[in-house]
């Protein structure tokens, strides 16, 4: 039955132009295509009866779908960028400009006869079915909205669009539809809001990497004054530069994001010695380089990372610290000799780049998991930010760092031992050697 396969809104007129009594034999609808969705046709219908056949002959050519839509419209359609759409009154495409094709890649005319809610992306398509259906049954709802429409690529594309209801006597359907690619500019939102949420982060790190050099010169001037000495105020001088050196890298890192300045080569020993002197609070803990490595890389950067790395072993690894931060300890037996004398922090080089260790409480295992995500802290006082800022430092070298616990594998040393995890925190920052690296990228050279 040749009504089956047009569009349930056109059968009427073609059934007209079918009948015996019909005024016109010509009428313009939409037939079902065999891979689905509406063509528009022009079908003519034969006056007289063809006997040999047992019925009417139907001439059927396609036309374009803009001859569809009244002539008045067809120049603004033609070259209009944004995309006009249809709906008729059951939800359904009956019109798509020709813009479908550039905005969206659908051949004109094969999404008619489809619900355009079938191409919204999941995530929107509650928000737009409700808004939909709203200006379907409230004629003066004209909501503007914003979603993720599929292409025929299978990609998507961000749409603004603006629906308005159409006359009752339309002679071309119930909603009218018009929608502009906004990908781009979704995009420049997403850069900005990440931008903002960089500056917001950097300034978090700027107060929590002042915070060290701070306390150094406040105790440096309680401790000028009591002794009447001028070594202290030396150090306390030294933390100054620090701050200064410290405020520059990190203006410069929150303008150009996570990336590091023009590396240089330098001795791991070296740079884990100045950043013990800013980064070491009171006389009970110990730095030992037992491993030297040769490092290129961004040097101040890299200092930075020690630098947190060795105040997350004062602050976190001593029986104060872990008091203040609320960690249950009692009965823990490594815990009581790790209390015992005085802290040990370790640097030394690996076969896959250098590690820092030390000797006190060590780190919960139910925190293990939790320790480099920004914000996390066990102290009442902390920021979280400290480990947060050792991973982003690594990683924009292009390396990575891992927590180590005396449960793994034993570490391989550039002389061929093996290193047992200590039972305190163990932090291994793995690099490839210079003979694996790329060309210019950052290596370590145990």
């Amino acid at each position: 039955d040749l009504l089956d396969r047009v569009h349930p809104s056109d059968r009427d007129p073609v059934a007209d132009a079918l009948s015996a009594v019909a005024t016109s034999r010509t009428v313009t609808h939409r037939i079902r295509r065999a891979s689905g969705g509406y063509a528009w046709v022009e079908s003519v219908v034969d006056e007289e009866l063809a006997p040999q056949f047992g019925g009417r002959i139907v001439t059927v050519r396609r036309v374009d779908a803009d001859r569809t839509f009244p002539e008045r419209y067809r120049a603004f359609l033609e070259y209009g960028s944004d995309l006009v759409t249809v709906v008729d009154g059951d939800g359904l495409i009956v019109y798509e400009s020709p813009s479908v094709e550039e905005m969206l890649g659908y051949e004109q005319g094969s999404t008619v006869g489809r619900s355009p809610l079938g191409y919204v992306h999941p995530d929107d398509r509650d928000r737009v079915t409700e808004r939909f259906y709203r200006a379907l049954s409230e004629p003066d709802a004209a909501p503007t909205l914003e979603y993720r429409y599929r292409t025929a690529d299978g990609d998507w594309v961000w749409l603004e669009s603006r629906t308005r209801s159409l006359p009752a006597d339309s002679p071309v359907g119930e909603l009218l539809i018009n929608s502009r690619d906004v990908s781009e500019r979704k995009a420049r939102e997403r850069r900005l809001t990440d931008r903002n949420e960089r500056l917001d982060r950097f300034a978090s790190i700027v107060s929590h990497d002042l915070r060290n050099p701070l306390s150094v010169i406040r105790g440096s001037i309680e401790m000028a004054r009591l002794r009447g000495e001028t070594e202290p105020l030396e150090r306390g001088e030294r933390a100054v530069d620090r701050i200064d050196q410290l405020v520059s890298e990190l203006l410069t890192l929150a303008r150009q994001g996570t990336g590091m300045d023009e590396p240089t080569e330098f001795d791991l020993a070296s740079v884990a010695r100045d950043a013990w002197e800013t980064a070491a609070e009171g006389d009970d803990a110990e730095l030992v380089v037992a491993g030297d490595a040769r490092v290129y890389g961004d040097r101040g950067r890299m200092r930075q990372a020690l630098e947190n790395l060795f105040r997350n072993a004062t602050e976190h690894a001593t029986p104060d610290a872990a008091e203040a931060s609320g960690n249950e300890s009692d009965g823990d037996p490594a815990g009581d000799d790790a209390s015992d004398g005085d802290l040990t922090v370790l640097v030394t080089a690996t076969d896959e780049g250098f590690l820092v260790a030390d000797d006190g409480r060590g780190i919960d295992p139910d925190h293990r998991e939790s320790v480099f995500e920004s914000g996390f802290t066990t102290c009442a006082d902390g920021t979280g930010y400290g480990l947060d800022i050792v991973r982003e430092v690594v990683e924009s070298h292009g390396w990575r760092v891992e927590l180590r616990a005396n449960a793994d594998d034993p570490i391989g040393l550039p002389d061929g031992r093996r290193l047992r995890p200590p039972d305190g925190a163990c932090f291994e920052v793995c690099a490839p050697d210079p003979a694996d690296a790329d060309p210019d990228e950052p290596w370590i050279d145990a």
